[in-house]
This record gives C-alpha cells, sequence and structure tokens, in this order.
C-alpha cells in the first residue's frame, strides 16, 4: 500500500462524517431515517474494500480505468434515477437539492474508495467539504456543531497525511519523444466561447432578474414559483408536503412549528350547509320541564358555544351532494389530509339516544373511564381496555388537520395510539366520545397540527360470536323507541332472526341495506310521517346515508346488538392524489355510519351504506406475501403462452450467450471497422481476442502477440498476417509508404477464426 494507506483511510472516514452530517440534516427532529444509515452503511463498506485492495496508479498521468469511470457515473445518476421509483414504492421523496446531496454523498464515498489515485481523492475531499457546509447552512438540529467540530478535526488530518502521501519517493516516467505537431483550429473551444457570449448577451438583454425568474420556473422545489414538488420546502415553491410560513395555506404532512388559528364555522354548522337546516317542530309540540310548561326561545343566531344540543341530528333533513372529484394539490383542499390506507372513517360526533317523537339523535357524552398514559417521546397509549385476540396487524396513518372547525381530534376507529408534536403530555387530551379524541382546554385544533395513529385493524368476518356482548354496558346503546319496537323488531327478525348471533346476523341487516335499498342524497321524508327509519324501510327504499345509518342501527339494537350513530368524514380512495400520496379530505366527505360495540369496549365500523366500504384488515406479511404469490399464480395462468415464451427466449439466451455476444461485436466491428489502416488492424485484432475470451482462451497478463498466437491450435497464415499487421500498427513509426491492404487481411482473419473455430470447432 505504501505511504499513502493513512491519507486513503482518513479520506474515508471524512467523507463518512459528512454523511452522517447531512443525514442528521435532512431530518427535522435530528434523527437518521433507518434507511439513509443502512443505505450509507453499505457505501462505506464498499469504499473501505476499495480503499484497501484498489492499486495506486503506475505513473501520475496513468487514466482511470473505463469500470472505475462508469461507476463514479453510475453512483451519481442512479439515486437521482431511482427517486420517481422511491416516491411511487414507498410514498416518500425528497426535494431536487436534497436529491443532488445524496448523489454527491453516493459519489463521494466512491471516490473515498478509489482514493489511491490522488487526483480522486483530493476531488473526494472537496465533495466532504461542500456536504459539510450545505449541513450547516440547512439545518439547526443539536448534533450538527458536534459533527462539525468532528469533520474539522478530520479535515485537518487529511491535509497532513495527503501532503505525506505526495511527498513520497519519485516515480519513474516513461519518456516521450519531442515531435513536430500540426497546428489544428481550436473549434470546440470556439464554439463554447460562442454558446457563453450568446448566453450573456440574453441575459443582458433580457434582464438577469427576468432570467433568474425563469430559470426558477423550471425547478419544482425551494425557490421554483410555477410548478411544485409535493416534497419541496423552505422556498417561495414549497409543495403540498409543506407548512410554510406566518402566511401557511398548504395542509401537507410535514410537521412544522408554526400552526394557524382561524375563526371558522362549527361542525354543526357545516352539517347544516350540507345537509340542509333542520326539520322544524310542530308548533302545538309541548316541551316539559321539572316546573312544568317552559316557552320555547328561538335563537335565530350562532350559539356561542358549540357543545350545545344543537348538535343533535334531525333525521328529516335533505341528504347532501355528491361532488368526490379529485382536486388541485397546490393548497389546503379540505379539512384534513390523510397519508395511510383508505377508505377511512374519522370519527367527529357519536349519537346514543335516538328520539323518535322528535325524530332526530342525540348525541353522546363524555365517557368517564378510558384514559391515555404517556409511553416515551410523545405518543400516548389508549388504556383502560384489553384488546381481543381477533386483531391483525395494527395499521398507521397521519392526518394532517388543514381547516379544523372544533377542538376534536381527526380519530380513526379502534385507536391504540395516537401522537402530536409537542403534545407530550396525557392531560392535554380529553375524550370527546368513546374513541373520539380532544385537545384539552382548546375551542378549535389548530391547523397544521399532524395527528400520528397507529389503530387495530380486523377482518369482521373472523369475529367469534363472543365478541359482541350481552350484558355490562350502557342500556342507552340498545334503547328502541317504544314507538318503533314492534316494527323494527318484526323487519329484524325478518332479515336475521334465524340466523345464529354474531357477525353473521350483524352482515345479514347490512347485506339487505346494501342490496335492495338505494343511495339517494336528495331523498327526504314527508313531513306528516311521523317516523323517517320506517318511511325508508318500508315505503321509500331509497334515501341518504343517515337513514341507512338511522336503520341500520336500530335493527341492530332490535336484535340485542350495542350499536350507536356516527358523523364524521369518510376518506374515499377515489380522491387519491398520486402526485402527494394523499387523500383529501372536504365538507363534500361528511357521512354518517352506525358502530357496534365489541366485547373489549372497542367500536366496529360497519357501512350499510352502497358505495362505501369499510378499510380491510391489515394482514401479516406473510399473509400479504402468500396473497401476493397466489396473485402471481393467477397472472401467470392467464399469461401462460407469454410466459413460456419469454422463458424459452430468456433460455435460448442463457444458452447461446457466446454466440450472441459474438453476433453482436462481430457486427459492431462492421459497422464501424476504423477509417485508418491502423485502427481497422487493431480493431480487427481486439475482435479477435473478443472471441478468444468467449471461447476461454483469454491472452494472458504481459503474453505478447506472438506468444499467444503461437500458442493457438492451428494456427494459421490468416492469423499470422493479421498479427503482423497489429503490431506494425502498434509499435511501428509512420511511414510515407503507402498504406498496406488491411482491409482483406482483417475480414480474411475474421472470416478464418469464428468463435467456434476458437472453441476447437473447424473453421
Amino acid at each position: 500500500m505504501g505511504r499513502d494507506l493513512p491519507a486513503r483511510v482518513i479520506t474515508v472516514v471524512l467523507m463518512a462524517v459528512a454523511y452522517v452530517t447531512c443525514e442528521v440534516a435532512a431530518h427535522a427532529d435530528g434523527r437518521p431515517g433507518a434507511f439513509g444509515l443502512a443505505f450509507g452503511g453499505l457505501l462505506l463498506t464498499a469504499a473501505v474494500m476499495l480503499a484497501v485492495f484498489v492499486r495506486r496508479p503506475v505513473h501520475p498521468k496513468q487514466r482511470l480505468p473505463w469500470k472505475w469511470t462508469l461507476c463514479l457515473g453510475l453512483g451519481f445518476i442512479l439515486p437521482l434515477a431511482c427517486e420517481p421509483f422511491v416516491r411511487q414504492l414507498l410514498g416518500e421523496g425528497f426535494p431536487l437539492e436534497l436529491q443532488v446531496v445524496n448523489a454527491l454523498r453516493t459519489l463521494g464515498l466512491l471516490l473515498a474508495g478509489l482514493a489511491a489515485w490522488p487526483r480522486l481523492r483530493r476531488l473526494s475531499a472537496v465533495v466532504s467539504l461542500f456536504l459539510a457546509l450545505f449541513a450547516s447552512a440547512m439545518g439547526d438540529q443539536p448534533a450538527i456543531p458536534y459533527l462539525l467540530m468532528a469533520f474539522a478535526v478530520c479535515g485537518g488530518l487529511w491535509l497532513i497525511l495527503d501532503h505525506r502521501a505526495g511527498t513520497g519517493e519519485p516515480v519513474a516516467v516513461r519518456g516521450e519523444v519531442v515531435k513536430r505537431v500540426k497546428l489544428r483550429l481550436p473549434y470546440r473551444e470556439a464554439l463554447v466561447f460562442a454558446v457563453l457570449a450568446m448566453a450573456a448577451v440574453a441575459v443582458v438583454i433580457a434582464g438577469p432578474k427576468r432570467v433568474m425568474l425563469t430559470l426558477g420556473e423550471l425547478v419544482p422545489t425551494s425557490g421554483g414559483t410555477g410548478d411544485t414538488d409535493p416534497f419541496a420546502r423552505y422556498g417561495v415553491g414549497n409543495g403540498p408536503e409543506e407548512v410554510a410560513g406566518d402566511n401557511a395555506k398548504t395542509a401537507g404532512m410535514v410537521e412544522s412549528d408554526k400552526v394557524i388559528e382561524d375563526n371558522k364555522d362549527a361542525l354543526v354548522d357545516v352539517v347544516s350547509d350540507l345537509y340542509g337546516p333542520p326539520h322544524k317542530p310542530r308548533k302545538e309540540l309541548e316541551r316539559l320541564v321539572a316546573g312544568g310548561l317552559a316557552e320555547v326561545i328561538q335563537n335565530h343566531g350562532k350559539l356561542p358555544d358549540n357543545r350545545k344540543p344543537s348538535r343533535d341530528f334531525d333525521t328529516s333533513r335533505k341528504g347532501p351532494g355528491d361532488s368526490r372529484k379529485p382536486t388541485s394539490s397546490s393548497a389546503a383542499r379540505g379539512r384534513y389530509e390523510v397519508e395511510g390506507r383508505t377508505p377511512l372513517h374519522i370519527r367527529m360526533i357519536t349519537y346514543i339516544r335516538y328520539l323518535a317523537e322528535e325524530r332526530r339523535w342525540e348525541q353522546g357524552r363524555k365517557p368517564g373511564s378510558r384514559l391515555l398514559e404517556h409511553t416515551g417521546g410523545e405518543w400516548m397509549e389508549v388504556r383502560g381496555m384489553q384488546p381481543g385476540n381477533w386483531y391483525a396487524d395494527d395499521d398507521h396513518h397521519r392526518l394532517k388537520v388543514a381547516d379544523a372547525t372544533d377542538n376534536v381530534v381527526p380519530t380513526p376507529p379502534n385507536l391504540a395510539r395516537v401522537r402530536i408534536q409537542r403534545v407530550d403530555k396525557a392531560e392535554y387530551y380529553d375524550w370527546e366520545y368513546e374513541g373520539v379524541l380532544s385537545l384539552s382546554g382548546r375551542k378549535k385544533t389548530p391547523p397544521g397540527v399532524v395527528v400520528n395513529t397507529d389503530c387495530h385493524t380486523l377482518d369482521p368476518g373472523v369475529l367469534p360470536a363472543e365478541s359482541f356482548p350481552t350484558v355490562g354496558f350502557n342500556p342507552a346503546y340498545v334503547d328502541v323507541p317504544e314507538s318503533l319496537t314492534i316494527d323494527l323488531t318484526r323487519i329484524a327478525d325478518k332479515w336475521a332472526g334465524h340466523l345464529p348471533r354474531g357477525w353473521s346476523q350483524v352482515h345479514a341487516v347490512l347485506a339487505k341495506l346494501r342490496a335492495e335499498y338505494s343511495l339517494d342524497r336528495q331523498a327526504r321524508a314527508p313531513e306528516h310521517h311521523s317516523h323517517p327509519v320506517l318511511w325508508f324501510l318500508e315505503e321509500s327504499h331509497r334515501g341518504p346515508d343517515y337513514l341507512f345509518a338511522s336503520a341500520a342501527t336500530l335493527l341492530l339494537r332490535s336484535l340485542g346488538y350495542p350499536a350507536r350513530f356516527c358523523l364524521g368524514y369518510y376518506a374515499h380512495p377515489d380522491k387519491y392524489d398520486p402526485a402527494t400520496q394523499h387523500t383529501p379530505v372536504s365538507d363534500d366527505d361528511l357521512h354518517l355510519w352506525p358502530e357496534v360495540l365489541l366485547r373489549d369496549g372497542q367500536w366496529l365500523v360497519v357501512e350499510p351504506t352502497p358505495g362505501y366500504e369499510v378499510l380491510p384488515a391489515l394482514k401479516p406479511w406473510t399473509e400479504r406475501l402468500a396473497d401476493t404469490l397466489a396473485f402471481l399464480g393467477e397472472w401467470a395462468s392467464r399469461n401462460a403462452v407469454w410466459l413460456s415464451a419469454a422463458a424459452a427466449l430468456l433460455g435460448l439466451t442463457v444458452v447461446f450467450r457466446r454466440r450472441l455476444a459474438d453476433a453482436i461485436v462481430t457486427q459492431t466491428w462492421r459497422l464501424f471497422p476504423g477509417r485508418t489502416w491502423r485502427v481497422q488492424a487493431l480493431r480487427a485484432m481486439k475482435l479477435l481476442e473478443r472471441r478468444a475470451v468467449l471461447a476461454g482462451q483469454r491472452r494472458q497478463a504481459g503474453e505478447t502477440l506472438t506468444e499467444w498466437v503461437g500458442r493457438l491450435p492451428n494456427s494459421d497464415a490468416a492469423l499470422s498476417q493479421l498479427r503482423s499487421l497489429a503490431e506494425w500498427a502498434a509499435y511501428a513509426p509512420s511511414s510515407p509508404a503507402s498504406d498496406p491492404p488491411a482491409v482483406a487481411v482483417c475480414q480474411q482473419a475474421v472470416r478464418c477464426w469464428p468463435y467456434r473455430r476458437f472453441r476447437g470447432g473447424s473453421a
């Protein structure tokens, strides 16, 4: 290795420190990503192996072998080329400047591995210095100053050891004969100068500021103002992944230090705007209180506190319109942004008791027992229940609040853990309803808040009968108004009474509603009809989603299942935006559905409304792998003919790979034989050497052409003539004599020595 071994080692260490510094600066929390560290570890291992085994150049002017040049080029290009595929597969990405930094980190580690070459060693140090400067300007994480201090120490050692490696023993350089050369016109340099001059004139004419803005439009990341990159940040052209500045309007998944206060309508006003105003009660209806008759005071304005009985849901409203269209990703596109699997039900309000005479659902009350426990960091775990053994893997979602109406935290079903940045105490949370979180002490959840949730998932089809409780729950969950009991019990028994207790009965009710009833968002029960639910079940057979949910809830209660009526948002898969990997949730996605209580205290979301689905269970990786293999097997059976043809073609390619390679190099030689006799002779000899390599007759290192040709079996005059011509072309000085007949000699040798002759066959 010689005197430059310490310089090689310190180069690798210097680049490793720069890599880690950039990895820390690329994450807002200062915690390097697992993938980044693993990938960096692999690159560092490769760099160490290269630094140990790569030989030093023989003389200072020796060119870097083409294979190492190719590796360096690929090391810089591949991280940039793979970014679209990583975004597609993982749903994660980096802005353009971080993509370039990642490419430079890969290139720098490869350069450090080739530190035996002095020029590459110094170039690696320059790359590491750029990365360190970039990290110091980009991030303010607490670990960065210490990493930069380590980089400065390593940089000082690198300067000393690199200087020591360059002052070693002199290397003998092969002498060159000074000869006269012809003057040539520097057309390439003149062309570059002309292009630069034209560019400078264009900048002066158009104006530097205009040119800068125009070029900025071409970069959809920090600095771009026209297009946007979903993962851009800190610049003019922030993508939908960032809430930036004091005038934030976007709603992506970056956990920002800034939140937005607003003065929007409460959720009850949103419901009224979408579904229409509540049904007015009959004037002759009397209200009784403990002290006798009370006068009804009509309030024509907004209530000062949105936690009033006005949040009850009237079942005589008109249903909402349908406008599920993908929207632009340039700003806040609704109430929430959901990252994760869909469809997803997001609870906001739960209703327990149905008041048939008033045709409305009465909202639930705060629970008194379920607790949150701080488990480290900012994660809060739900306590006070023992999860059943029927759950599959937990699912992770990130929900960003873009335009909240109250202090309710968007809560998916079956919540297990929750985390909000900077909310690190359990007393900051409160339970608004069973399974619905809220922020304690606030009237609204500030937009810009990112809610991370882990929720249990399950397949209802595998629920045992004992998972549905029969005792020990709030009696209000099975309460059916007396005026509806007879009719609802008759319908429920007809639909599911003959089935065993459990999911089969619940599924029968849901399937009946989904199959024989139609979703009509404009349908509305007549004002003279006292029971909209019975009108829906027995007469119209069509209605809005809240009539489906009301009917299912009351029918399930008639069968003895504790159930409730829920209002919230539905993250529809049709709204998924592939550009941001998110699903926007707007006011149009307000939805109502029933839920059934399970024995462990969780509420099972069920969907009786056609067109709506429930999030399926997240299977273990073994089952997902089995499903994938089954899908691939089914796909292979459907495309058996094409797969058989492709397999046969691949098999033939493997069997005849050497002959195929010979045909390719031969055709290349025929298309590009060379312009001079010297080039023609050398390329023809190179072609024969490649044929010999394919046939296992490689010319050994240090073996001359004469020795190699002499040991080939059945060597003939054609090969000897080409060998002589190639040696003449390589070593003989230029001669004013006429050029030898190289074309005929080359064609004769190539024709007489095909690939099969090198394998021992005949010509």
